[in-house]
């Protein structure tokens, strides 16, 4: 759902022609969804070492370590894409957002089904 919620403003920024927006949404959105998705491995490699009956303390300490290091990480990576590409600030914003709320979205119907 977040993919294509993201995909369709990109799509319509393109018909526009401004390519500050294309590149914030496309950035922001790309932000978005990475930073689920270390969010998502971490969390999910946690509980699963809690649940087996042999844990491996590594890949909980790993899991640990990249959930703690995500954060400079992406704002590397948001420097470097900032540094080179001509971003509008609120379209990279609104990027983030419309991923994170689709993925909160499809989250909470599938919990209230």
């Amino acid at each position: 759902m977040s993919v294509g919620l993201a995909g369709t403003l990109i799509l319509l920024s393109l018909i526009e022609g401004d390519w500050a927006i294309t590149n914030g949404l496309i950035v922001g959105s790309l932000a978005g969804l990475t930073f689920f998705a270390i969010a998502w491995w971490c969390v999910n490699v946690i509980v699963r070492n809690k649940k087996s009956e042999k844990p491996n303390p590594l890949l909980a300490v790993l899991a640990i370590k990249v959930f703690i290091l995500k954060f400079p990480l992406l704002g590397i990576g948001l420097w470097y894409a900032f540094k080179y590409l001509p971003i509008n600030p609120m379209a990279l914003i609104g990027g983030i957002a419309v991923t994170q709320v689709a993925i909160l979205i499809s989250a909470l119907t599938k919990f209230f089904k």
